[in-house]
């Protein structure tokens, strides 16, 4: 098999999928339908605002 162009959209997808596997390996992905608590958005958008 010989080198193949991938396209970033592709090698996205591969990255998201590793992403997750990992996470769920160490036990630490996030259940379907949660929801975050307005204290916990409140830090978010605080260490975005830092950024």
């Amino acid at each position: 098999m010989g080198k193949r162009d991938i396209t970033a959209t592709v090698r996205r997808s591969f990255v998201v999928r590793s992403t997750k596997a990992s996470a769920r390996l160490e036990r630490r992905d996030v259940p379907a339908g949660h929801v975050r608590s307005a204290k916990v958005d409140e830090f978010v958008a605080a260490l975005r605002a830092k950024a």
